[in-house]
């Protein structure tokens, strides 16, 4: 083969590859300011009339784990003065304020799998060097109640709860994320806390879905403005309903009686209408117009 060939090969190459790498940047699109459907690569920016909601909503996040961080220093506190009982109320209390917003928190990489990840995930279980977080506290807890094995990874979380907190603050949503972890959280109930999967040893599990309920109304509160008044009533009448039979449930502001007194026929009550919540809050994004917002 000639040289003249090589080089016209290698130009066509190179051109290839650079076009590649151009075409592989992260785009973004103009901002939405009409009714208009824009059909665009990238991540749309949320429009003016949302903005304000993103921002009280990620002020609510910021809120919420300052509340956590909050549990967890009194967690802290508690296993350096060896009162398990009292360590054992702020882990449920400081994993309640996790759940009113983890729906937002798994939007941000394996933050999530880090902090929250149940023995379940692995083959070694509770033995296993990965499992660390919260769930690992609660073994230590409630099924070990070990304290001194609790200490290390009481500091460990709190430390990971304090970075996150730095994270968010600094941090943004679009509002299509937003309206759909309204829907999350009921689809959070429905794969394992209405099973009684998500707190394995402390069996906290109806104060997680409580949380999670919670978490889901404040979606809709904040959005209610662009909700149509039918979809609305639909919504607001299922929550009062779920609420109704959680409330006979709790012992006090915060807390609730354990998984194992949850009766079988409230359990199906729930799972009925919170399926129903999660299919009409799936249909949300489409109503508001939102529904196009992609992430490439």
């Amino acid at each position: 083969m000639n040289n003249k060939i090589v080089k016209t090969i290698s130009s066509v190459i190179l051109l290839s590859l650079l076009s590649t790498t151009a075409n592989s940047k992260a785009l973004r699109s103009p901002v939405q300011t009409g009714d208009e459907i824009i059909i665009a690569k990238g991540d749309i920016p949320t429009p003016i009339k949302y903005q304000s909601i993103i921002s009280h909503y990620m002020s609510y996040v910021i809120a919420q784990l300052d509340l956590m961080i909050q549990q967890l220093d009194i967690l802290q506190r508690a296993i350096n003065q060896q009162q398990l009982m009292d360590a054992q109320i702020a882990y449920i209390s400081a994993h309640q304020y996790y759940e009113t917003i983890r729906p937002i928190i798994m939007l941000f990489g394996n933050t999530d799998r880090v902090m929250n990840s149940t023995a379940d995930y692995y083959l070694q279980r509770e033995q296993d060097y990965r499992f660390i977080g919260f769930h690992r506290v609660e073994y230590f807890l409630f099924d070990q109640k070990n304290l001194t094995l609790a200490s290390p990874s009481t500091e460990e979380l709190l430390t990971k709860a304090k970075d996150l907190r730095k994270r968010m603050a600094t941090e943004s949503i679009e509002i299509p994320k937003l309206v759909q972890a309204s829907a999350d959280f009921m689809e959070m109930i429905l794969e394992t806390k209405l099973a009684g999967k998500e707190q394995l040893y402390s069996q906290s599990d109806i104060t997680d879905i409580a949380a999670n309920i919670a978490g889901s109304e404040k979606i809709i509160g904040l959005i209610t403005p662009f909700i149509n008044k039918d979809t609305l009533t639909s919504l607001t009448r299922n929550y009062a309903a779920i609420n109704r039979i959680l409330d006979n449930y709790r012992l006090t502001n915060n807390t609730y009686q354990l998984y194992s007194k949850l009766s079988q026929h409230d359990k199906m009550d729930l799972f009925s209408l919170i399926s129903q919540q999660a299919e009409r809050l799936a249909e949300l994004r489409a109503q508001m117009d939102v529904d196009v917002y992609y992430k490439y």
